[in-house]
């Protein structure tokens, strides 16, 4: 498992496509940060309009705001939307990422925090490198099957010898609160203990790709140098040697200086920019040609790249931002990679966006910053329908903004959509803060000035009306 991040990790930090990947994936994906939409299920709580109106306001400004401070974070260095993209582009690179949820001391009372730590933390301890029934990954179960705690190392920069390691429990033991949680990305089986790193099936390929642009770069620095080589017949006077510039070392230890070559001359010869090399008689230079492809570079980018992004979900268009087709093919390739997005978006959301507005909110509810009649009160079949939620992502390119608009209208107009889920699928903005900010334009907004009439008097003293 560790051998797979490292490898995960370096093709993500160390290559153009690995990055390319996954800041494309990032952005849209996460974007800014997903957007909390309350959405309590009103079957089960049987709560009015005005009740239900009432929580979703209090519930979607309070947690905005504290989402928005950095006390939500345990290093206090960034708020909850800026986490976002951090756990995320930890969870494609490594696999999953371990989520702890705790409460501090504030100010007032107990705070809710969140810490992320990167999923290469959590490992067997002492290095321990053969699973067992009840040990796998750095993951402890118990004989049932569930997981019971989590083993962290201490450090990351001594893996491949010995470190230090403790044990932390999945849910507090005295509180019995879910304190820790493995988030992983790539679940393919019901019984997966680890995730798998988004990279994983195309790793080869990438670092393929790298090789290929290296050696690309060495044949194009190779023909653009120049040098001239005399050859003189055996047995025959050396001719004089003009060197523009002097370069040693021919990948060989050394060579004698013959007498041929003009005193003060060096003792290795290589090509170089405007070299002219004079040979001893009977001797002729070869050079290796380089058989690399550098003509058929593009074509064989244009091949791999849109397997290798295809293979993680991503559209070649979409990874290059190079939309070439006709609206038609371009809009159906977006449409279909949202689809995608919207995977990776709710595996996110579940791990670590949800648990969190669970903390949050009900957090918020007990201390009285939000009304929720019943709430405390009630099972955990009323509490999961008073903290529902849906978790709005970064809106899709729009190719042609009017026919986007246009096709939204048609929508809201046959009663398939509303202006609401228009106004966040367009924008991504909220549809009420949009109409009370359009009201207040409205008020400050200056009259529209007043057509001015050219009017005349006749001699019969009536208006004859030019304007």
């Amino acid at each position: 498992m560790k051998s797979l991040q490292d490898r995960s990790v370096k093709a993500a930090n160390e290559t153009a496509t690995g990055s390319m990947i996954l800041n494309t994936l990032t952005e849209f994906v996460v974007g800014q940060g997903l957007e909390a939409q309350s959405s309590p299920e009103n079957a089960v709580l049987g709560w009015d309009d005005d009740t239900r109106a009432r929580f979703v306001s209090q519930a979607e400004s309070f947690f905005r705001q504290y989402a928005g401070s950095r006390r939500i974070d345990h290093y206090g260095k960034m708020n909850f939307y800026q986490t976002q993209k951090v756990v995320f582009q930890n969870g494609l690179k490594d696999g999953d990422f371990l989520l702890r949820r705790s409460y501090r001391n504030g100010h007032h009372d107990y705070e809710p925090y969140f810490q992320a730590l990167s999923g290469r933390w959590v490992r067997n301890p002492n290095m321990e490198l053969i699973d067992t029934k009840n040990l796998t990954g750095g993951v402890e179960f118990d004989d049932a099957g569930r997981e019971v705690a989590y083993w962290i190392a201490e450090t990351l920069e001594n893996l491949q010898d010995s470190y230090q390691s403790r044990k932390v429990y999945k849910f507090n033991p005295r509180s019995g609160f879910e304190e820790y949680n493995l988030v992983r990305f790539g679940i393919r089986e019901a019984n997966q203990v680890r995730g798998i790193p988004v990279l994983t099936p195309i790793l080869e390929d990438i670092f393929n790709l790298e090789e290929f642009k290296v050696a690309y770069r060495m044949k194009a620095a190779t023909q653009a140098l120049f040098t001239g080589v005399i050859t003189s017949e055996k047995d025959a006077p050396s001719p004089a040697v003009s060197t523009i510039d002097t370069i040693r070392n021919l990948q060989t230890p050394s060579r004698d200086v013959p007498e041929a070559l003009p005193a003060g001359d060096v003792d290795d010869v290589k090509l170089g920019t405007g070299n002219i090399i004079a040979l001893n008689p009977g001797e002729k230079f070869d050079m290796a040609e380089s058989k690399v492809p550098a003509a058929d570079y593009k074509q064989y980018m244009d091949t791999e790249l849109p397997q290798i992004t295809a293979a993680v979900g991503l559209a070649y268009e979409m990874a290059l931002q190079r939309y070439n087709n006709n609206y038609s093919a371009s809009r159906a390739t977006i449409a279909g990679q949202e689809k995608k997005f919207k995977n990776y978006r709710d595996e996110l959301a579940s791990g670590f966006c949800t648990p969190m507005w669970d903390q949050v909110i009900d957090w918020a509810i007990r201390r009285g910053y939000v009304d929720a009649p019943g709430y405390l009160e009630g099972d955990w079949r009323y509490k999961q329908a008073v903290l529902a939620v849906t978790w709005i992502g970064p809106s899709p390119i729009n190719i042609d903004p009017k026919k986007e608009v246009e096709a939204h209208i048609l929508a809201i107009d046959a009663g398939l959509e509303t202006r609401e889920q228009a106004c966040r699928e367009l924008f991504q903005t909220d549809y009420e803060e949009t109409v009370d900010r359009i009201k207040k334009e409205m008020e400050i907004m200056p009259p529209a000035p007043t057509q001015v009439r050219d009017i005349n008097i006749t001699d019969s003293g009536e208006e004859e009306n030019n304007g």
